[in-house]
């Protein structure tokens, strides 16, 4: 049973974009009702890109964002009060590189000098562009351009790749031919690619309210995982898709394997602020104390 609270303020959760599988489950909650089963008003609000939801942080805008790693560690060392409060995943489950099927490029060496596109600069897309061209040991161009223009993008030749999140990355390689150049998910260390963050006010002001609006959000990962055709439909909404088989992918290749503990590890914030610092040539973020940018109070016990 969750806990139920007394009527308060809305929490306010921002998404770093609107359609990212890996914090699926804190919609479905809303869905399943969890939310207001606990005495919570929350609201859900999506954002182009997570530098854009941590600048709603930041404003005071959002309460709880989602976002990665590494922009945790840099937001902190410019000054943001926040601390990550649990993952989503800690690998990067069904992220890919993409490039056009109809083109030239066979792997990511063929990237060199080439256009990938990103959301925005210093996000999640940007430090996986630019950790995959460091892993070819070639260099590329990285081009903002916003959630919503990624695969167009592509489709149009504007770019030569770009970076894109389960399950549109499925999307584009079951229905309109993208070549995956490297599934992330199976070739990076874990990195904390998707994780909540709460600002500091919340978890100083508001830590019952924080401690129930996770616990409805692993809830609900619970129950996605335990109800396959409950959660395939929802992925059908949720993603705007209508292909079964794309949504198959993406509840098999990701929804299962999300953890339900919210586990974050200090090794893993490492490894998020050490390959940013080298993708980014920021070396003083390696150097931020990665146990202060995470509390373990708030998140359910693992199980």
């Amino acid at each position: 049973m969750l806990p139920v609270l007394a009527a308060a303020d809305p929490v306010r959760i921002g998404f770093a974009v609107a359609d990212d599988v890996g914090t699926a489950p804190a919609v479905a909650a809303e869905q399943l009702g969890y939310y207001k089963d606990a005495g919570l008003d929350v609201q859900l609000s999506a954002y182009r890109g997570g530098a854009a939801a941590q600048e709603a942080m930041s404003a005071g805008a959002a309460d709880i964002i989602s976002y990665f790693g590494a922009g945790v560690g840099l937001a902190v060392s410019k000054g943001a009060k926040e601390k990550i409060v649990g993952s989503a995943s800690a690998d990067a489950l069904g992220w890919h590189v993409l490039a056009n099927g109809k083109s030239s490029i066979r792997d990511l060496k063929d990237l060199a000098g080439k256009k990938v596109g990103i959301t925005v600069k210093g996000s999640t897309t940007d430090m996986f562009a630019l950790w995959a061209a460091d892993r070819a040991g070639v260099q590329i161009q990285t081009i903002p351009l916003g959630g919503g223009a990624l695969i167009p993008s592509l489709r149009s030749n504007q770019v030569d790749a770009i970076v894109l999140w389960p399950g549109l990355s499925y999307k584009e390689m079951e229905t309109d031919g993208a070549r995956s150049l490297i599934d992330l998910g199976e070739e990076m260390i874990p990195t904390l690619a998707d994780i909540y963050v709460a600002s500091q006010e919340m978890i100083d002001k508001r830590p019952a309210e924080l401690r129930a609006t996770l616990a409805a959000i692993y809830k609900a990962l619970g129950y996605m995982k335990e109800n396959r055709a409950w959660s395939l439909n929802f992925l059908k909404g949720y993603s705007h898709e209508d292909d079964a088989k794309v949504n198959e992918l993406t509840f098999d290749k990701v929804v299962l394997k999300l953890p339900q503990d919210g586990a974050v590890k200090q090794e893993w914030v490492e490894n998020s602020l050490r390959l940013a610092a080298r993708a980014w040539d920021m070396p003083d973020l390696a150097k931020v104390d990665a146990a202060s940018l995470f509390t373990d109070d708030f998140r359910p016990h693992a199980r």
